[in-house]
């Protein structure tokens, strides 16, 4: 009624809108499916500990746990993000859908070959330049996403204020190594 009536549109009206044109089924597949392709790396290579404990750097980063939990919510709403936009249905921006979701696929290769490359080689300097990489990939992914759905661009968006942290985090490891 508010949207109507003075032209604007309320942020429950507008979530409703961009969720009643997009399938959450497919939403929380490729969610799903992001999480347990984060969740199978971190085991791959194992617990952080070791390499925590060999730079020294215990006191510069929160909590495994912590920072476990964050990185696996991170993937899931990206995840999310990724699979609302795959399963938009009234676009008419299929060149930005597609041109997101390949450098979507980018981003999410990158973002699962940053844990091993920290904490499986111990290569510092090349986990910086890739935290920089992907900081870069997701903004441009960020575009390309709100471009087709507003949602998606700002879940991403918060995505990148993770990736900002995690570069900030693998700079400080690097002057503190």
């Amino acid at each position: 009624m508010y949207s109507k009536r003075y032209g604007k549109t309320t942020v429950r009206a507008w979530l409703t809108r961009e969720l009643e044109c997009s399938h959450p089924l497919v939403m929380l597949l490729v969610g799903l499916l992001c999480l347990i392709g984060g969740i199978l790396v971190r085991s791959g290579v194992g617990s952080p500990y070791g390499v925590i404990l060999e730079l020294g750097i215990g006191d510069l980063i929160p909590p495994a746990w912590w920072m476990a939990f964050l990185w696996s919510v991170s993937f899931f709403t990206v995840g999310c993000a990724a699979g609302f936009v795959l399963g938009y249905r009234s676009s008419g921006r299929e060149g930005e859908r597609y041109k997101g979701i390949l450098l979507f696929v980018l981003l999410y290769a990158g973002e699962l070959l940053w844990y091993p490359t920290l904490f499986l080689w111990r290569r510092v300097f090349i986990s910086v330049l890739l935290s920089i990489l992907l900081l870069c990939l997701s903004v441009w992914v960020s575009s390309c996403f709100s471009r087709v759905t507003r949602l998606s661009g700002v879940i991403l968006v918060l995505h990148d204020v993770w990736l900002i942290y995690l570069l900030l985090l693998n700079v400080a490891v690097l002057f503190h190594a």
